[in-house]
């Protein structure tokens, strides 16, 4: 190599070293460690923290059979379907509970938010006036502060005096008006949002998708700009009907943006922690304990670091394997020009 070569060689190395050496102390490092951790029980005073193999993975997602306990439900009258549930105990159950949260929290965000980004992007995708004000207008979600998002949504759904039972109120009180000369009445609901247990999730499932629901449509917007418009007049001339041009030539073309926004935002919602931490903690009766909420407990504050790691890795090898699952079967339906 000649001096020149060396010396290009040399600067270009150096330019890379601030970037490689933030991301050995802040990403490769700590990975490492997490790694390690997870197979032992340190516990952040314990030093040094005695190694237990595959003990926290177990701890995790183990199984216990115990057929004392289904012979108990038998004997008490259950069916033999409804006792199978006491013969297999799960060795933390709130895992399993953090898991499911976490999937159905995910599988919601996902249906409302990606069609309706998708359809507001459709309907901004024009050069009208004022449209530069809408598609602004509805990105503002995106960069607003998560933690100022959800003390606004906690207040709309406040049982008493947040904006949306007053809205449902509203509207119950006219139907009654309507209604009560025909003798039916209809009762004021008063949902406690945040409090019920069958409300909880979904309350944090809306206001995730509000949030989300602006970055999609950026993405989507981008991807309707990018088609030709020789191909929509096309369309037209050989009479084909918005909906027809919507359905088979639009929504082809842009399958590869939503297959990143399907990709990026189930990596995104399956790691959901700061909605649930301040609006419910989890509550109520862990409606809303996410396994991010999950692990951030058993880690800083009950300092059980190990069993948080293996859990940050089970999340991992989640997020992992639907991902890849996604780009498996993309080929199938993602149009490639």
């Amino acid at each position: 190599m000649s001096k020149q070569r060396r010396r290009e060689a040399i600067e270009g190395y150096l330019f890379l070293l601030p970037n490689l050496l933030g991301f050995l102390l802040f990403m490769a490092i700590p990975l490492g460690l997490s790694l390690y951790y997870s197979f032992t029980t340190y516990d952040l005073f314990t030093e040094p923290a005695p190694f237990v193999w595959l003990d926290q993975y177990i701890k995790a997602l183990g199984f216990s059979i115990r057929p004392d306990a289904y012979q108990a439900a038998l004997a008490a009258g259950k069916p033999w379907l409804d006792a199978v549930g006491s013969l297999i105990k799960a060795n933390d159950d709130l895992v399993w509970v953090a898991l499911k949260n976490s999937g159905v929290y995910a599988v919601g965000v996902l249906i409302i938010s990606i069609p309706l980004a998708f359809m507001l992007a459709w309907l901004l995708n024009s050069r009208l006036r004022g449209m530069t004000f809408f598609r602004g207008l509805y990105y503002i979600p995106v960069v607003a502060s998560v933690v100022g998002a959800a003390l606004v949504w906690f207040w709309i759904y406040q049982p008493q005096a947040g904006v949306l039972n007053f809205i449902i109120s509203a509207i119950v009180h006219g139907l009654n008006v309507v209604l009560g000369p025909l003798g039916i009445h209809v009762a004021d609901p008063v949902i406690g949002w945040l409090r019920d247990s069958q409300w909880a999730l979904l309350s944090l499932v809306i206001m995730t998708a509000w949030r989300t629901i602006g970055w999609d449509m950026v993405i989507f917007l981008a991807a309707l700009q990018a088609i030709p418009s020789s191909i929509l007049e096309a369309a037209l001339v050989d009479g084909a009907g918005r909906g027809y041009t919507l359905r088979k030539i639009i929504i082809p073309l842009v399958t590869p943006s939503i297959f990143f926004v399907l990709v990026t935002n189930t990596i995104d919602v399956l790691q959901v922690f700061a909605e649930p931490f301040i609006m419910t903690q989890g509550g109520p009766a862990n409606s809303t304990l996410t396994i991010g909420l999950y692990l951030y407990r058993e880690g800083f504050q009950r300092f059980n670091m190990g069993y948080a790691a293996a859990l940050a890795w089970i999340v991992f090898g989640i997020i992992f394997a639907i991902t890849t699952v996604q780009f498996r079967v993309a080929s199938r339906w993602v149009y490639e020009e």
